[in-house]
């Protein structure tokens, strides 16, 4: 009968064959097109084989989440955009869907929102109900934000969006105004 040692051993040495563009179950080479020979499932799988070691070792592997924002330009340079008008949390899971998660925490919609309405991009207004919301401004169509009317389980609401020309404001700022340096 085989342990959780040997198991772990034995799940170590396919994965750092398959890293090595090595088919574990017949030992011929991966086909060149086949997606294991992509660079990011070879750096990938090369992670998970030096994680088993650690296991294999009794280290413990520490997983931290990342603490800041960072998006390189190669990642900016994939990010694939709605052709509509969309909203903040549209905007951030476009951005995510980039981003290297192990380097970089998520954006989200309420932290790229409250760094908006530091700058001044965006404002704020509280309802008779003392309820708080994101609205535009006097500076925010000149950096590509509108309010639409917007619809949500029946009830309709002002909604702010980014037109095409705040998707490209944003992407050529978010550094700066995630980090809190931009400044209008």
């Amino acid at each position: 009968m085989i342990n959780d040692r040997e198991k772990l051993i034995k799940a170590k040495e396919i994965i750092l064959k398959m890293a090595n563009g090595i088919n574990p179950v017949n030992n011929q080479p991966i086909d060149e097109e086949n997606y294991m020979n992509d660079p990011r499932m070879i750096r990938c799988m090369f992670y998970v084989a030096n994680s088993l070691e650690k296991l294999i070792n009794g280290e413990k592997i520490v997983v931290s989440k990342p603490s800041e924002f960072i998006i390189t330009s190669e990642q900016k340079s994939r990010v694939q955009f709605p052709e509509e008008k969309i909203g903040v949390n549209e905007f951030s899971r476009c951005i995510n869907s980039v981003i290297d998660r192990t380097k970089s925490k998520c954006l989200t919609g309420v932290e790229l929102n409250k760094n908006l309405k530091k700058i001044g991009i965006l404002s704020e207004k509280e309802s008779e109900q003392g309820r708080k919301t994101t609205v535009t401004n006097e500076k925010s169509f000149e950096y590509g934000f509108e309010t639409i009317r917007a619809n949500f389980n029946g009830k309709e609401y002002d909604k702010v969006v980014i037109n095409d020309r705040g998707k490209k404001f944003l992407l050529d700022n978010l550094e700066k105004i995630m980090s809190g340096e931009y400044v209008i």
